[in-house]
């Protein structure tokens, strides 16, 4: 059988250097990380998993626990936090909270963390174990938390529109529940307040009641919500920014079934940065999340909290950055 004594003398260094070299140590120079993992392959060595896990007290695996996989965002956001997990040695395993039951908590025992996205039904398991947040504005959660730029990027956002001359804009997302107060703000609610600063520091017109337009934050609500925008061929507004890109794709989709023309009588840009916005048509202008910014972000504070489970950390929370893409939706 091949050890790591055998894959370190072929690759020149201890086995202990091996080991670490093949869980993805930062310590290990990359090109002395990638000699190891050639000599590994060569050789067909295979981690023991429950051998090294008895000997070492953890499974190298981190758990994604998020309400469901539907949609690019998601799957855009899993597929980042999983090539950081692998980069680091570690393996991740997808849980969704919707499934979640006292009785199966006994899941998280064979992870060494959980990295939870949009799982408020998660909470009390997320208070037992080392834990990061994405997108949570809760600020009463013991946990670290890693968001989308949503401030900074709106303002861009509506900036880009105002610098490419639309003086009536308007704002897509607007799915505020009115009659349940209790509800924490989320990123629509930064979004939404950051873009309407924005506009009014331009010294542009914006009424709330009349430019926040309704929308679910899905393609079909911003098509229901492009449709009720054009009328005749005509929209009120010369731009619009919509607060994710599923709802300006649709947002695309719902103007050009009554004639109105993007960007010729208005411009139109989303948020997130989702692949489907290089395919539309126009091809969709849209603030992009830094997805991997925010997988090794929330990876590195998973950590910290996973390697020194005796020291207390008073809880981070990190927003990051964005690029603003530039394409037909806006076009000058």
């Amino acid at each position: 059988m091949v050890t790591l004594k055998d894959v370190g003398e072929l690759a020149g260094v201890t086995a202990t250097t091996a080991s670490a070299a093949l869980r993805g140590k930062d310590y290990v120079k990359p090109e002395t990380t990638q000699r190891v993992r050639d000599a590994a392959r060569k050789l067909g060595y295979k981690i023991n998993l429950s051998g090294r896990s008895l000997r070492s007290g953890r499974s190298d695996t981190i758990t994604f626990l998020t309400s469901g996989i539907e949609g690019d965002y998601f799957s855009q956001l899993a597929m980042c936090v999983a090539e950081e997990v692998h980069k680091r040695g570690s393996h991740m395993l997808i849980e969704l909270s919707r499934y979640l039951t006292d009785d199966n908590d006994l899941s998280y025992t064979f992870s060494d963390g959980i990295i939870a996205i949009n799982a408020s039904r998660a909470v009390d398991i997320l208070k037992r174990h080392p834990a990061v947040m994405l997108e949570n504005y809760d600020t009463s959660l013991p946990t670290d938390t890693v968001n989308a730029p949503s401030d900074a990027g709106s303002r861009a956002a509506v900036q880009h529109l105002i610098t490419r001359g639309c003086a009536r804009i308007g704002i897509v997302g607007d799915n505020r529940d009115l009659n349940n107060p209790n509800i924490i703000p989320g990123s629509r609610d930064i979004r939404m307040r950051a873009a309407k600063e924005t506009i009014l520091a331009a010294g542009l017109p914006f009424d709330e009641r009349r430019d926040f337009i309704k929308s679910s934050w899905s393609i079909d609500g911003g098509i229901e919500a492009g449709r009720g925008l054009a009328k005749k061929g005509k929209c009120k507004y010369d731009g619009l920014y919509c607060l994710n890109d599923g709802i300006a794709l649709g947002i695309l989709r719902g103007l050009a079934g009554d004639g109105v023309s993007v960007p010729g009588d208005v411009r139109v840009i989303g948020f997130d940065g989702l692949s489907q916005g290089a395919y539309s048509v126009p091809t969709l202008t849209t603030v992009a999340t830094d997805f991997k910014g925010m997988a090794d972000t929330a990876l590195t504070l998973l950590m910290r909290r996973i390697e020194n489970p005796d020291d207390e950390f008073f809880p981070q929370t990190v927003n990051v950055g964005y690029k603003l893409i530039e394409r037909e939706s806006t076009a000058a």
